[in-house]
């Protein structure tokens, strides 16, 4: 399968992948799961193990939780 993107977004999907150090393939998918990890947490209410693990690799990086979230939250996310 191909997938044409306007020019902006293949641009910044390449810069999002170099300064990642990822390939735009690789950046793609993990777009796609993060975006299918969403999905399945709107039809059931709360967060997969998946997001939740996602969220804590982002917490390593000094990324904030989002307001009200905290990291119990994420462990009892991560245990479902």
């Amino acid at each position: 399968m191909n997938i044409r993107l306007p020019p902006d977004q293949e641009a910044r999907l390449i810069a999002l992948a170099a300064s990642a150090r990822r390939t735009p393939g690789e950046v793609f998918q993990e777009a796609l799961d993060l975006w299918q990890a969403h999905q399945v947490k709107r039809q059931r209410g709360q967060h997969t193990p998946a997001e939740a693990a996602f969220r804590i690799r982002e917490l390593r990086k000094g990324t904030l939780l989002p307001e009200g979230e905290t990291i119990r939250d994420l462990i009892d996310y991560g245990r479902a």
